[in-house]
């Protein structure tokens, strides 16, 4: 009997462990996403990587790092890529993620309508109450948090300048190609806007930071507490040909993403010192 037993349970193992083998991951995604849990870095990568002698433990860990970063910078230029594809009112990556988890613990057993409709719901409730934030807190704000100029942002830092940002503060991003002339028109009218609209963060991102096709036109981004509030990604089609700063002061204007409460009366001194400071690389 005990000999029967053994079998049985010898059996069984071996099924479970060919079962084991036949699991594979469907996509690369999750084949780099299995790989990143784990820490095993593929033979081919790492043979790509510094073999360096007694250096090689060090080498072989700053490689790793190397590939965990370019992982990332991947994932958000991709994410970056689908929110410039969806309609205006759209959420940031850190947003989704909030979102999601909200809807995992009070909507579980709603069908993807409700879901829709809730998060729907839930983003207009924000933007109604970040909006009567900065309306309310107008005075204090131009006592404290002054921008003035734009900043340059790289991909490691374009979701925290949007997402680590006062819930009051408008952030205005401008993706653009030095080889597009219009991107280049664009870049003086928001820094005349950014001088205007001081209490307006506004940052600027290259185009191949993100991966994305400007495709002939700049493109705007407007965001607020981490929500998309305006999707102008051929805001050229949008201004036409009255192609001016008061044309993009409009826009922006009446998408949401700056408002006269976003104007300060007196430009701190330091920002007019020297043109060179109208681009700040400093966040």
């Amino acid at each position: 009997m005990d000999d029967a037993l053994l079998a049985q349970f010898q059996k069984a193992r071996l099924e479970e462990h060919d079962d084991r083998d036949r699991i594979e991951p469907e996509t690369d995604d999750e084949l780099e996403e299995e790989q990143e849990q784990t820490g095993i870095i593929p033979e081919l990568l790492r043979n790509e990587g510094p073999q360096t002698g007694p250096k090689g433990v060090k080498a072989d860990h700053d490689y790793y790092q190397k590939i965990q970063q370019d992982s990332k910078a991947r994932k958000i230029a991709a994410y970056n890529a689908r929110v410039l594809a969806k309609a205006p009112m759209t959420t940031t990556y850190a947003e989704d993620k909030r979102q999601e988890e909200l809807l995992i613990l009070e909507h579980k057993n709603d069908d993807d309508d409700n879901d829709d409709e809730v998060i729907k719901m839930y983003r207009q409730k924000r933007l109604n109450e970040l909006r009567n934030m900065k309306a309310n807190n107008h005075l204090l704000r131009q006592q404290q948090k002054v921008f003035g100029h734009v900043n340059d942002v790289n991909v490691d830092e374009y979701l925290k300048a949007i997402d680590n940002e006062w819930k009051t503060v408008p952030v205005i991003v401008h993706i653009y190609d030095k080889r597009i002339p219009a991107c280049n028109k664009l870049d003086e009218y928001l820094i005349d806007l950014a001088k205007k609209y001081a209490l307006a963060k506004f940052i600027r991102i290259h185009a191949t930071e993100i991966d994305f096709d400007l495709v002939g036109s700049p493109a705007i981004l407007a965001y607020q507490g981490g929500i998309l509030i305006a999707n102008l990604v051929r805001i050229i089609d949008e201004v036409g040909q009255r192609f001016d700063v008061e044309s993009i002061e409009d826009i922006l204007q009446r998408h949401g993403a700056l408002s006269e409460n976003d104007i300060y009366e007196k430009i701190p001194e330091d920002n007019d010192d020297d043109d060179d400071d109208d681009y700040d690389d400093d966040m």
